[in-house]
């Protein structure tokens, strides 16, 4: 009376369809997290350049924000913000040749736009001055436009004086 359990074809089916499922249910996440990610990052990325380029814009000004710190001067024919310091010399800002550009030149020198270091690739840098209601500082709008045409705008207020074009 000793009797052997029966295995049936139908345990081992289901045993293996189980498995089966579990694997494919586990790269369908997988496969969808990854496009979550990916996603998530080009957005980041697309991003970063024209917020960094604000940053840095705006960091520059605030540490210019002095008595005749900061003007507004043609460099060949190119809109640049000129940011004058006593004892190191000038720097320009200016958008040239696709690119945010930086020149840092003792007052001496005859600066050219095409002696500036790229800070970061854009397709546009804008800015205009605009005064404060109560006439002793000024509103700097900066628009910066990335790559992909996408534009992100700053309102930057120096209080020390007046901007003005020389």
């Amino acid at each position: 009376m000793n009797s052997k359990p029966t295995r049936h074809s139908i345990d081992t089916l289901f045993t293996f369809l189980l498995l089966l499922s579990f694997l494919l249910f586990s790269l369908l996440v997988a496969g969808t997290g990854s496009m979550v990610y990916q996603n998530g990052t080009d957005s980041l990325n697309k991003n970063y350049t024209s917020r960094m380029a604000l940053s840095y814009l705006a960091e520059k000004l605030r540490q210019h924000d002095h008595t005749d710190g900061v003007n507004v001067r043609e460099l060949d024919d190119i809109p640049s913000l000129v940011l004058y310091e006593e004892q190191n010399g000038t720097h320009y800002l200016y958008f040239y040749d696709g690119a945010l550009r930086e020149l840092f030149t003792q007052a001496s020198n005859v600066p050219s736009a095409d002696m500036g270091t790229a800070i970061t690739e854009l397709s546009g840098f804008t800015f205009s001055v605009e005064s404060a209601p109560n006439g002793s500082e000024s509103v700097l709008l900066i628009t910066v436009t990335d790559t992909e045409g996408r534009n992100n705008t700053a309102r930057i207020h120096l209080s020390a004086a007046a901007l003005s074009k020389t």
